[in-house]
């Protein structure tokens, strides 16, 4: 839910991937909590430069430091332009990860997951989100739901299967035309089931007049 915030970018840098969660308030200050609220996406090398300072604290060193540069109050800095926007990012990313609907639909779709025990394999994990949201062409949790529920995500952008009444129906595509309604299905803002059930309501209900009709007239018509 962190580490594909701000785009997937580091927070204190605005320039290279997210690598790591980052504590703002770090642990070691007895200011910090290790939960998710207190938590930024950061590269490895900002999060070694910032060490155990809030990042009120970085901020207001680095600003020193260019300054001030013979006096050392920071041992590695970022361009000013940079640093002068820290705090705008910060309060950017809390904003979305505060989203309530945004972190509703993490819970649903990555809450029964286990940890990684690896650090590439919670990268890996990330990556594959990152690409499953790319292929909307909107958050799927600014999509309506289908019904309320508790334990289930019903957004009808990913998980229109929710819907009451629905049910599984294969269907044998080429691969280049299923990619193809896919992207219409996002486009017009429907799960791909929906769409599929759109285009081919008309046919079933053409072919249910067909038999009333056969019904009412057996003989073909006096």
């Amino acid at each position: 839910m962190v580490l594909t915030a701000y785009g997937g970018r580091c927070v204190y840098c605005d320039e290279r991937q997210s690598e790591t969660l980052e504590h703002e308030a770090p642990l070691a200050s007895g200011k910090g909590r290790d939960i998710w609220w207190n938590l930024v996406p950061a590269c490895d090398r900002c999060n070694s430069w910032k060490q155990k300072k809030s990042a009120v604290e970085w901020v207001l060193n680095m600003k020193l430091h260019h300054a001030h540069p013979k006096v050392g109050f920071c041992r590695n800095s970022l361009p000013l332009h940079v640093v002068k926007g820290v705090k705008d990012r910060i309060a950017e990313v809390k904003r979305e990860i505060q989203d309530a609907p945004r972190r509703t639909w993490f819970e649903r779709h990555y809450g029964d997951k286990k940890t990684p025990r690896l650090r590439r394999e919670k990268h890996e994990e990330v990556e594959r989100c990152t690409e499953k949201m790319e292929r909307y062409p909107y958050p799927p949790w600014e999509s309506r739901e289908t019904r309320h529920s508790d334990q289930y995500c019903t957004r009808v952008l990913c998980c229109g299967h929710t819907q009451k009444n629905s049910t599984f129906t294969y269907v044998t595509l080429a691969k280049s035309d299923r990619e193809d309604l896919k992207r219409m299905a996002y486009e017009k803002g429907l799960w791909i089931g929906d769409l599929i059930g759109t285009l081919l309501t008309p046919t079933p209900e053409e072919w249910r007049q067909s038999q009333h009709d056969d019904d009412e007239d057996p003989q073909g018509g006096a």
